[in-house]
């Protein structure tokens, strides 16, 4: 029975799309084929039947190649909780995890842009940012990471900066490829291109919505298409998304800091970093000089110094 020996746990809108893509293109790495299977989000996992069907996603992976997943659903608490507890019972205590992080004001926008395109929350972020906590929990990293470090001990858990890996793409995926022990090749990714942005992107809605989650297309259909050949269809069949909405007000930047700097300084002692991972005061300014016609898009990057990677 094939099953993973890291997995992908970023924050959703942290890049983790991206990460998986670039790790994929190395002949040494195999994943199931698509992002999100999401199988360690449920107790079924558990079952004999659950672990063998997760099994079977990975039962194309060729000889020495070494297996991942990836599903920003595992780091999603309060939603959903027990992941990776489920992770050491199911894969065994020496798996590596990689968990993304971003600037938490342009990480809660960008994840309120997507649910907004597919027409599960208000488009107005003032709103949304005080009725749906998920958006601000997900960018409460420490509280995220913390049982993944119960559980597998900090040499097996890597925290990524996305700002790191959007300015030093080959860089970060020579430093993964060593954490994970393989060789490292940076000549085999796009570093032009990212991907899962928002802007322009077919909207998942109504029966499409329906349609990716049915049974049949997630465990017949999904596995043998490839990746990019469902991109050009969805961008041929599915409405594209709506416009960003605003930006948020500063006080609603106030309101997504003030609840996140704890937080944020648990994590920076959780990887060790003698600064801050990013700097709050730096990013309330840009909200604060930004005019109305040209304020700060979640898909802008803040200064802030390095983390892990």
């Amino acid at each position: 029975m094939t099953l993973p020996y890291f997995l992908i746990i970023g924050a959703m809108k942290a890049g983790t799309t991206t990460l998986f893509r670039d790790l994929a293109a190395n002949p040494q790495v195999f994943f199931p084929g698509f992002k999100e299977p999401k199988n360690l989000a449920d107790d079924a996992v558990l079952t004999d039947q659950g672990r063998a069907g997760y099994a079977r996603l990975f039962n194309r992976a060729g000889h020495g190649q070494v297996c991942g997943e990836a599903s920003t659903a595992y780091t999603k608490m309060p939603g959903i909780t027990g992941v990776a507890e489920r992770a050491r019972r199911v894969l065994g205590s020496g798996v590596k995890v990689i968990y993304l992080v971003r600037d938490p004001v342009s990480r809660t926008i960008s994840q309120h842009y997507h649910e907004v395109t597919t027409r599960r929350m208000t488009d107005d972020i003032n709103e949304a940012v005080r009725t749906a906590p998920r958006l601000i929990d997900q960018s409460r990293y420490a509280m995220q990471l913390a049982p993944w470090l119960d559980q597998f001990g900090p040499d097996h858990v890597r925290v990524v900066r996305f700002e790191t890996y959007v300015r030093d793409r080959r860089g970060v995926i020579e430093s993964v490829s060593r954490f994970l022990g393989i060789d490292p090749r940076p000549d085999l990714i796009e570093p032009d291109r990212a991907f899962n942005i928002s802007e322009g992107k077919p909207a998942l809605v109504g029966i499409w919505r329906l349609m990716r989650h049915n049974p049949i297309y997630k465990h017949l259909v999904r596995p043998i298409v490839p990746q990019r050949s469902r991109e050009v269809l969805g961008r041929l069949l599915l409405p594209q998304a709506p416009a960003r909405p605003d930006p948020p007000s500063l006080d609603t930047v106030d309101y997504i800091l003030d609840r996140v700097r704890d937080d944020a300084e648990t994590l920076r002692k959780f990887i060790g970093a003698d600064k801050p991972l990013w700097d709050f005061d730096a990013i309330r300014r840009k909200y604060a000089e930004a005019k109305p016609d040209d304020a700060p898009s979640a898909s802008g990057s803040s200064g802030a110094a390095s983390g892990q990677v």
